[in-house]
């Protein structure tokens, strides 16, 4: 009888070890292709997410019970918890990195005067993100987000210009619009996974004789960037400086 249990754990659980990342890349490509709107696209990652949780308990009780009763199952419970915890990698690091972040999605460099987007709401659909500046978003990034903050080079704005540029298309971002004369470039940059699109705005204005660089980086869909926003900022900012 033990035999049977463990062996059926060990079954079950690698079944369902590979079945969890094929739902999660499946969700992923079918956003990424635009086949499945934002919401359908989280509930299918979070029934791979439970299906991979299933798993790795599967795994572990088969591979238990396999040591107990000196089964053959214990290899192929074992595998089956390794995958279920590979497969579980990404989105428990994901939601460890959003643990604890204010529900916004618009960040910016200026509390004061935020940067307009002028191409990008072209871009966008009825449904995404409203790009209205929000007081309430403004002052819950105040309060958490305390260094975010623009840069100041000490160069001329033309220079300024052509290394923002070239920090947008190193990033990868894909750019709607550069207005050297105006100082500001718009563009979109997307997670590697899902795909997610999330719209930019890099502000260059001179300054009491150097040159500032604000940005603003807002995400097309969702209630929480899990602090994505403001970690493209820091790096784009860290860039730019170096």
């Amino acid at each position: 009888m033990g035999n049977r249990i463990s062996g059926n754990l060990a079954v079950w659980g690698l079944r369902l070890a590979m079945i969890a990342p094929l739902v999660m890349l499946g969700a992923g490509g079918f956003y990424r292709l635009r086949f499945v709107d934002f919401q359908i696209a989280l509930l299918a990652l979070a029934v791979a997410v439970l299906i991979a949780v299933m798993a790795a308990l599967l795994g572990l009780v088969g591979a238990v019970l396999s040591a107990r009763d000196g089964s053959g199952n214990a290899k192929r419970a074992v595998a089956a918890l390794v995958v279920a915890l590979v497969a579980l990698v990404v989105p428990l690091n994901t939601a460890r990195q959003g643990a604890g972040v204010p529900m916004i999605h618009d960040i910016t460099t200026d509390l004061e005067d935020p940067p307009i987007f002028v191409e990008v709401p072209r871009k966008r659909m009825s449904s995404d993100n409203s790009l209205d500046i929000d007081a309430e978003v403004l002052a819950a990034q105040k309060a958490y987000y305390t260094d975010i903050g623009p840069t100041m080079l000490p160069m001329a704005k033309s220079e300024a210009f052509v290394l923002v540029r070239e920090a947008v298309e190193a990033s990868g971002w894909k750019v709607h619009a550069q207005k050297a004369n105006l100082g500001y470039i718009e563009a979109t940059a997307s997670t590697p996974f899902f795909g997610f699109r999330d719209d930019v705005i890099i502000r260059v204005t001179e300054q009491a004789g150097t040159v500032r660089v604000d940005m603003r980086s807002a995400s097309r869909v969702g209630l929480s960037d899990l602090g994505v926003n403001a970690g493209r900022i820091r790096d784009f900012m860290e860039m730019i400086a170096q």
